[in-house]
């Protein structure tokens, strides 16, 4: 069975929102669902905050840190 349900959002928003996060609301939403279906815990990995990329592209820029392509393994 499925449920529908309706709310108004500012358009600026959910812009703001989906840049943000890199996600729409309803997934957003779908993830947080079944994080509570399934007694987990809803939590925004620090690694990807402004501040922590920002400062992540210090270091490579001033070369205290190297640049490193993803190889994949088989």
């Amino acid at each position: 069975m499925t449920e529908t349900i309706n709310f108004s959002v500012e358009s600026d928003e959910l812009k703001e929102f989906k840049e943000k996060t890199g996600m729409s609301l309803t997934a957003c939403i779908k993830i947080l669902m079944n994080s509570v279906k399934y007694g987990g815990k809803l939590e925004f990995d620090t690694f990807w905050s402004e501040e922590n990329i920002s400062e992540l592209k210090r270091r490579i820029k001033s070369g205290k840190m190297e640049r490193h392509e993803l190889i994949e393994v088989d």
